[in-house]
């Protein structure tokens, strides 16, 4: 069964119809199952590490695959979820970055250095850094307030380049199922998702998103870019 989700028919018609999402999905399942870490790297050089010994994945791809699976369209997006001391590093929020809940784009940078999957410190003063901070505060489950539980992976290829027109900074059309093809989210506690947009991520050594877009083995092929209106080498 396939149920079409209408809230926005802006979204609905950027969103390209192919079997894309679906092929990403199982490219990452295949690497998540027999790899050993997932990585986001920021131009900053500070990055992110996950072990994937003992993680569970899910994807969300908008096509049924066997009788009396259920799937929305329009989604696309690959969740890869972490047992505890499982991730530590540095992430960069740089701006253009989105904190979705808020429903803001990111103006400054923002640091957070995270230790054995808990986000222990946020660097900056800014009034990006100060809501972060207010949000985690408000979290009503103390013991997950700063859990690092999840990474997503965007596989929602859009007409147009993805950039300019996804988007207004003051209503960020964004939501978690239907998430840009290239864009990394990381979700702290029950109810902080943010999504990095120029990322690049990979699992072991081979890269899968490029400065926020689809590199390596999960690049469309041309008729999917062609669909997209993007331009062909």
């Amino acid at each position: 069964m396939l149920s079409l989700k209408c809230r926005n028919v802006n979204e609905l018609k950027r969103l390209v119809v192919s079997s894309g999402v679906a092929r990403r999905a199982q490219i990452l399942e295949r690497l998540a199952s027999s790899s050993k870490e997932i990585k986001i790297l920021s131009d900053a050089g500070v990055f992110l590490s996950g072990s994937l010994s003992s993680v569970h994945y899910d994807a969300k791809t908008g096509v049924a695959s066997q009788s009396g699976q259920v799937e929305e369209w329009p989604s696309g997006i690959f969740n890869i979820k972490f047992d505890e001391h499982q991730i530590n590093g540095e992430l960069l929020l740089t701006p253009g970055d989105v904190f979705i809940e808020a429903s803001r784009i990111l103006s400054d940078p923002v640091q957070l250095e995270i230790e054995e999957g808990n986000l222990v410190e946020i660097l900056g003063e800014s009034a990006d850094a100060n809501l972060i901070r207010t949000h985690l505060q408000n979290e009503t489950d103390e013991d997950l307030t700063y859990q690092v539980n999840n990474i997503s992976l965007g596989l929602s290829l859009t007409r147009g380049d993805g950039h300019g027109d996804l988007f207004s900074r003051d209503h960020p059309q964004i939501i978690q199922e239907n998430h840009h093809a290239g864009w990394t989210s990381v979700h702290i506690g029950n109810s902080m998702t943010l999504t990095f947009t120029k990322a690049t991520v990979s699992i072991d050594d081979q890269i899968i998103f490029e400065s926020g877009q689809l590199a390596g083995v999960l690049e469309p092929d041309l008729y999917e870019r062609n669909a997209a209106g993007m331009n062909t080498p």
